[in-house]
């Protein structure tokens, strides 16, 4: 006897349907209970997503697509052409103006370029996510101050529900025939790789925005290459970075962690200042990194 198909009674506003490729914030897919999320029936274009009728009865069938990699939402990708329109955009927001203000000038513009930075209409930074095959596949709006800090104010436009997930910032400056020549470091914001680039452009500067956000696929991305990572000084940063250089190192990444802490507990951090800093003024002296790969 086949498994009798019911509506669930709360809607899943946050999905993507399967049939119409749209986002469910109306409402309109209803999924079946006891099924995956992309089971259901669309009010909107009157089409139902069913498993095959010997599958509806199969338990090995539905726990292995509720486990499946294949329930998530096939990756979307950002027009290019997009990129460049934000990146014309005028005025310049406030981190633009602040890195040119700061730092020679030639050598922002060539950052923003790498970069392709963006400003948004309202005066945000749009940082673009380029996978190494130079695809657009998400972006971060960030909002700045005129002295170059971080306000608690951003914007995520392109949704993982809607199938726009993040890589690291920056990855599309990963080239294969560079694997092991160079050292590429990560680090935490995005504004601490483009200070990076611009003071130590002889180095590959990508931003992982949050260690626990370092997924499978983009730490794929890093395999052959040789990393430094560089958290933010504070204790508890810093111990999330260790437990991802082990992780790392178990999947055959050569990495190294740079605890530039040097020994220092939160409590003197703050004393000095600089607990949780995000290592702009640091960058100056980050001359002898070239020697942390010669032991």
């Amino acid at each position: 006897m086949e498994k009798e198909l019911k509506f669930e009674k709360k809607r899943k506003y946050r999905l993507v349907t399967p049939c119409c490729g749209k986002s469910n914030r109306d409402g309109k897919f209803v999924n079946y209970q006891g099924f995956p999320e992309q089971f259901g029936y669309c009010h909107s274009c009157g089409k139902a997503s069913l498993p095959f009728s010997g599958q509806l009865t199969n338990p090995g069938y539905l726990n292995k697509i509720k486990n499946s990699r294949s329930t998530r939402i096939q990756q979307q990708f950002v027009p290019e052409k997009i990129i460049w329109n934000y990146y014309r955009n005028k005025p310049e927001n406030n981190l633009i103006r602040y890195l040119k203000r700061t730092y020679e000038h030639g050598r922002v513009q060539e950052t923003l370029e790498k970069y392709a930075i963006g400003t948004c209409k309202a005066g945000g930074t749009v940082f673009w996510m380029i996978n190494k095959n130079h695809q657009v596949q998400k972006c971060k709006v960030a909002f700045y101050d005129q002295n170059g800090k971080r306000t608690n104010r951003f914007k995520v436009p392109y949704k993982n529900e809607e199938g726009y997930y993040a890589c690291l910032f920056g990855a599309h400056l990963l080239i294969n025939y560079n694997k092991g020549r160079y050292t590429v470091v990560l680090v935490e914001s995005e504004k601490t790789a483009l200070v990076g680039d611009i003071l130590l452009p002889q180095f590959t500067w990508l931003a992982y925005g949050g260690l626990n956000g370092l997924t499978n696929d983009k730490i794929e991305s890093l395999k052959g290459h040789k990393i430094l990572l560089v958290p933010d000084m504070s204790n508890q940063a810093v111990l999330v970075a260790m437990k991802q250089v082990n992780r790392m190192k178990d999947q055959g990444i050569k990495i190294k962690l740079w605890d530039m802490r040097y020994g220092k507990t939160d409590e003197e951090l703050k004393k000095e200042g600089i607990y949780n800093h995000d290592l702009e003024d640091y960058f100056r002296k980050l001359e002898n990194i070239t020697n942390i790969y010669s032991n």
